[in-house]
C-alpha cells in the first residue's frame, strides 16, 4: 500500500468516481476526456435529476462515506472521502459522454445500462494521490438494494473482460487502445476479480490494476495507476477484504 499518500481535495474531486467497468472503458475514457482540456476544479453541478439522485441502496450514502473515513483514518491512509452528490453527479456526466464515443472491434459496454447505479444504488468513494500525476487511486463502494443486484454486477463484470479483453475507443477526436488481462487473486467475499488494463493513447502507455469484491449487497472496487500487479494484490486484496468486511457489518 506503499502508493497511498495524502490526496489534494481539488484533484480526488477531479477524479470522481470512475469505476473501472467495462474491463477500463471508464479508465479509457477519463483519459481522453482529460487529454481534452479541463481544469483543477471540478465541473459546476448541473442539478440533473440523474446527477442528484438518491440511490436505495442496503447502506446510504452517507453510512458508506462514515465507512470510508473509519477506514482513512484508522489505516492511515491519507485519502479523500467522496460525497455521494459529487460522485452521481461525475457519474452522470461520464455517462453523458460515453453516448459519443466510438469503440472498434468490440463495445464492452454493450447490454449495460450505465445509470441504473444512480437509480438503485448508493456510492462511496475514497481518492488517494498515487503513482500517476493527476490520476488519483481509488477505493470506491457501491451499496444495492438486493443480493441479486450484485450478483449480476460480479457476472457483468467479468463477462465483459472475457468477450472484449482489447479494444479501441475514440471520443472528441482522440483515440484509446487498451487491452486487459486477467489476474490470479485470492477470493474475497462472494466472488472477487482481478485484472491489468494497459491504455495507450498518443504512444504513452498507462498501465491501471483494478481489484473488484463482491458481497451480499455491497461491492469495493480498488483501483492503483502505474503500480505492479503482483505487489498490488499482495498488499490491496486485504484492504480489499477489509474495507467489504466493514461495510458488511
Amino acid at each position: 500500500m506503499s502508493a497511498f499518500t495524502t490526496k489534494t481535495t481539488s484533484s480526488a474531486l477531479r477524479a470522481g468516481p470512475r469505476r473501472a467497468g467495462a474491463a477500463g472503458a471508464g479508465l479509457a475514457l477519463a483519459l481522453v476526456l482529460t487529454g481534452c482540456g479541463g481544469g483543477d476544479e471540478p465541473a459546476a453541478r448541473d442539478g440533473g435529476a440523474a446527477a442528484t439522485a438518491t440511490g436505495a441502496g442496503a447502506l446510504s450514502g452517507a453510512e458508506l462515506a462514515a465507512v470510508l473515513s473509519e477506514v482513512n483514518t484508522d489505516l492511515d491512509i491519507g485519502g479523500t472521502v467522496l460525497e455521494e452528490a459529487q460522485l452521481k453527479q461525475n457519474t452522470a456526466r461520464s455517462v453523458e459522454a460515453m453516448k459519443g464515443v466510438e469503440y472498434s472491434p468490440c463495445n464492452p459496454t454493450e447490454g449495460i445500462d450505465p445509470t441504473k447505479a444512480l437509480r438503485e444504488a448508493s456510492m462511496g468513494a475514497l481518492a488517494i494521490e498515487g503513482n500517476a500525476p493527476g490520476m488519483p487511486d481509488t477505493i470506491s463502494v457501491i451499496s444495492w438494494s438486493s443480493e441479486e443486484a450484485v450478483a449480476e454486477e460480479s457476472k457483468m463484470s467479468k463477462r465483459q473482460l472475457a468477450s472484449c479483453p482489447e479494444y479501441s475507443l475514440t471520443a472528441n477526436g482522440r483515440t484509446v487502445s487498451l487491452a486487459g488481462e486477467a489476474l490470479d487473486m485470492p477470493t474475497v467475499g462472494d466472488a472477487s476479480q482481478a485484472y491489468v488494463t494497459r491504455q495507450t493513447a498518443n504512444g504513452t502507455t498507462q498501465t491501471s490494476v483494478v481489484l473488484t469484491a463482491w458481497s451480499g449487497t455491497n461491492s469495493v472496487q480498488i483501483t492503483l495507476h502505474e503500480a505492479d500487479p503482483q505487489e498490488s494484490i499482495r498488499y490491496v486484496a486485504p484492504l480489499l477484504e477489509e474495507v467489504l468486511d466493514r461495510i458488511g457489518g
